[in-house]
């Protein structure tokens, strides 16, 4: 098996890319991992001991999109997996990732987050992460827990990062895997000012690279979120997920047409805001 690195873009979550990386060195791949690079403005960020791990060190924070771009020049080998510093992901999960790539014709392979219940909206955020399941079963999509071909060295000013790698990857001719044995515990928003700001950023990254690239990624194709919604609703047939779906539906809507009224008028974040 080919070398391959992995890539932490980081920002406040100490705790839990320590035990991100400590995961990462324990598993049963880690010998065919190059570097393990983490990148972050956090002063106080202490990781794991090993010399296969490479801390840069940003002066200042200037949003993922960058983070990713200085990752990305320190990286050498064919194969990157990239992973969001909030997860906490399962044990020996790189063969879930790495081995897909043994197929020439796949370019990048999508794990699946799942909604972490550290706070009392989780509700919401498991709908979400249940219905990006769905979704990608459908068509695959980019996310955060993912590997890819290491096809380009810049990378742009955009929000929608991991989406923009499914961009370059399809773009390139490559195909998409989804494989939802490669899981992970995303952190759920801690109100809902910030899953409304969350959901608001998401969509607006996606109307970024239908914009700029035309580019258009299956959560922004109607059909497709309305076949997972259906079949949401057939597999759980609970009465208090259909209301909280309701709930979430509006939310989703108020948040997209904010997202809207916000890049048409080149007023969106690129760097995202913690509450």
């Amino acid at each position: 098996m080919d070398k391959f690195s992995v890539l932490i873009p980081s920002y406040k979550e100490k705790e839990r890319v320590f035990n991100l990386v400590k995961t990462i060195l324990n598993d049963k791949l880690s010998k065919h991992i190059d570097k393990i690079i983490i990148v972050s403005p956090d002063k106080d960020l202490i990781l794991p001991k090993s010399k296969k791990i490479l801390l840069i060190r940003e002066r200042k924070r200037r949003g993922k999109y960058f983070a990713i771009r200085l990752g990305l020049k320190e990286i050498k080998t064919k194969i990157v997996v990239m992973l969001s510093s909030d997860i906490r992901i399962r044990k020996n999960f790189l063969k879930y990732l790495i081995t897909h790539f043994k197929n020439p014709k796949i370019g990048m392979v999508v794990g699946r987050p799942i909604a972490d219940k550290n706070s009392r909206i989780y509700r919401f955020s498991k709908i979400i992460w249940d219905l990006h399941h769905l979704l990608c079963l459908k068509e695959p999509k980019g996310t955060e827990i993912c590997a890819f071909r290491k096809i380009f060295n810049y990378f742009p000013k955009i929000s929608a990062d991991e989406v923009f790698i499914e961009y370059k990857i399809r773009k390139a001719g490559f195909k998409i895997l989804y494989e939802p044995k490669a899981y992970g515990y995303t952190k759920t928003p801690y109100s809902l000012k910030h899953f409304f700001s969350q959901r608001k950023r998401s969509f607006s990254g996606h109307l970024q690279l239908k914009k700029d690239y035309n580019f258009i990624t299956s959560s922004m194709k109607p059909l497709l979120i309305l076949k997972s919604l259906l079949s949401l609703i057939l597999k759980t047939k609970s009465i208090k997920v259909f209301f909280d779906l309701l709930i979430l539906t509006f939310i989703e809507l108020l948040a997209r047409v904010s997202a809207i009224i916000e890049v048409f008028s080149n007023k969106y974040e690129i760097i995202w805001r913690r509450y």
